[in-house]
C-alpha cells in the first residue's frame, strides 16, 4: 500500500470513529431535549422534582474563599450576613496578596456571624483554602454552603438547598450558577451567557431528571460536613470541585442538582479571562477524569446508565480535540472526494452534518427556554465564541491527558452590574 492510500484510509477511519463519538454526543442532546420538552413546566415549578421536609434547622456554614477580590468581596459579605436563615456563620479564606482585599476584609472582622481566615500561601489553590476553613467551623456545623466572591445569593438560598437532601446517599447539592450580572456589558458576556444556559438550563438539568452523572460547579453548592470528613476534604486540583465530585461518587454517595435555586454571578468580559477560565476547566477537568477513570467505573453502587453518562461528561473537553482533528480530516475528504471518490456518501455525510451540528445550538435555546429567557438568545455569538476557544480547550485538554500538575489562573471579578434582578439585593 503506497503513502497516498495509507493517509486515504487512516482519513476514512479517523472521520468514521469522529462522526460515531459525535454522533453519540449529538444522540445525547436529542434525549435530553425530549425528556425535558415533556417535562419543562414541572421541573420549571420542583426544580430537580425531588422533594423533602426541610431537615428542621441544622447549623450551616457559609464558606467563601477569596484571592484579590476588592471589586466584590464586601458585596458577597453584605448579602451572606443578610440570609433568612437561623443559625449560620459566614467563614472567609482569605489568600490574597493584593494588599487591598485583607484590608477590606478587616472591617468584617467584629461582625457576629463572620469569620475572617488568612492564609499566607496558595498550597491546594481554591481546595486548600476550602479545606483550611473545615478547621474554623463552628462545631455544630453540619452543612457547608460554598460561594464565590462574585455570587449574590437570594435570602433563601439555605432553605432552598436543604429540603434536597432527602436521603444520606445525597453527599452534596448543586445549584444554578447564574451568571448575569454583567450578561449585557458586550458581546463575549452575551455569548458566555447563553453557553451557561445550555449547561445550567439544560445539561445539568437533564442528568439530573434522566439519571445522568451529575457533578458540583464549584460554587452555590452544598455539602454534608460529616460527608466532607469521610472522603478527606475538597480536592486540591485546579478544579476542585470536578474532583470533589469524583471523590463523592467513589465513596458511593451522589450529587443532585437543583436548578431552581439561581444565584447571580459575573461572566468573563474578555476573551483572554474567559479563555484561561475554560482552559483550566479543560485541563482540570480531563486530568481529574483520567485519575479517577476506573475508580467510578468499578463503583458498584452506581447504575450502568450513571457510569456510561461519566464517560461522555468526563470526556467534554476532549471534543475539542476531535473538532480540531476532523477539521483536517474533512479537508484530506474534500481533496479525495474531489479527485476520487467521496469517503463518506454526499446523502449521508450531508444528513450527518445537520443532526451533528444542530445539537448544541439546540440545547443552548432550551436552555434559554427553561429560563424563560429567550429574548436574551445570543446563539450565532455563542457558536462563534465556541469556535474561537476551541484550538485553547484542544490544548489545555491534551495537558490535562498527559501532564500530571497544572496551575490556578484565577477568573477576574469586575464587580459591573448591568441589570436589576427581581428579589436581589445588591
Amino acid at each position: 500500500m503506497d503513502f497516498i492510500e495509507v493517509i486515504k484510509w487512516a482519513s476514512f477511519y479517523g472521520t468514521l470513529m469522529i462522526t460515531l463519538i459525535f454522533t453519540i454526543y449529538a444522540t445525547r442532546t436529542y434525549r435530553f431535549a425530549l425528556a425535558l420538552v415533556r417535562k419543562r413546566r414541572a421541573l420549571l415549578s420542583n426544580g430537580s422534582g425531588r422533594r423533602a421536609q426541610a431537615l428542621g434547622r441544622p447549623f450551616v456554614s457559609v464558606m467563601i474563599p477569596t484571592y484579590n477580590e476588592p471589586n466584590v468581596v464586601d458585596r458577597i459579605l453584605r448579602a451572606c450576613t443578610r440570609l433568612d436563615y437561623e443559625p449560620y456563620e459566614v467563614v472567609v479564606v482569605d489568600d490574597s496578596d493584593d494588599g487591598i482585599t485583607p484590608r477590606l476584609l478587616e472591617k468584617w472582622k467584629g461582625h457576629p456571624r463572620v469569620k475572617i481566615v488568612h492564609r499566607d500561601h496558595r498550597t491546594g489553590w481554591k481546595g486548600g483554602a476550602l479545606n483550611e476553613g473545615l478547621k474554623h467551623l463552628d462545631p455544630r456545623s453540619e452543612f457547608v454552603l460554598v460561594l464565590d466572591a462574585d455570587f449574590v445569593p437570594p435570602r433563601d438560598v439555605i432553605q432552598r438547598l436543604l429540603v434536597n437532601f432527602t436521603d444520606e446517599r445525597v453527599g452534596a447539592v448543586q445549584g444554578y450558577q447564574w451568571p448575569v450580572l454583567n450578561a449585557d456589558e458586550n458581546w463575549i458576556t452575551r455569548g458566555v451567557r447563553t453557553l451557561m444556559a445550555a449547561t445550567y438550563a439544560f445539561d445539568f438539568v437533564a442528568r439530573e431528571f434522566c439519571g445522568g452523572f451529575s457533578q458540583l460547579g464549584g460554587s452555590v453548592m452544598m455539602v454534608r460536613r460529616d460527608v466532607l470528613e469521610r472522603v478527606g476534604g475538597f480536592g486540591t486540583s485546579i478544579t476542585e470541585d470536578w474532583e470533589f465530585t469524583l471523590k463523592l461518587y467513589e465513596h458511593g454517595y451522589r450529587v443532585v442538582y437543583d436548578g431552581s435555586v439561581k444565584v447571580p454571578c459575573e461572566c468573563p468580559s474578555t476573551l483572554g479571562r474567559f479563555i484561561r477560565q475554560q482552559c483550566r476547566w479543560a485541563e482540570g477537568h480531563t486530568r481529574n477524569f483520567r485519575r479517577y477513570f476506573w475508580r467510578i467505573l468499578k463503583q458498584k453502587s452506581l447504575p450502568l446508565k450513571t457510569k456510561l453518562d461519566f464517560l461522555l461528561v468526563g470526556a467534554i473537553f476532549l471534543q475539542s480535540v476531535l473538532f480540531l482533528t476532523g477539521q483536517g480530516l474533512v479537508l484530506i475528504d474534500i481533496i479525495y472526494g474531489f479527485f476520487w471518490q467521496p469517503i463518506i456518501p454526499p446523502p449521508i455525510s450531508l444528513g450527518l452534518f445537520f443532526y451533528i451540528g444542530a445539537a448544541y445550538p439546540l440545547s443552548m435555546f432550551i436552555g434559554l427556554l427553561n429560563e424563560g429567557a429567550l429574548k436574551e438568545s445570543y446563539i450565532i455569538g455563542a457558536l462563534v465564541l465556541s469556535y474561537l476557544i476551541a484550538p485553547f480547550i484542544a490544548w489545555a485538554s491534551i495537558r490535562g491527558l498527559l501532564l500530571n500538575r497544572g496551575r490556578f489562573n484565577r477568573t477576574y471579578k469586575t464587580g459591573r452590574i448591568t441589570r436589576e434582578l427581581p428579589g436581589i439585593t445588591i
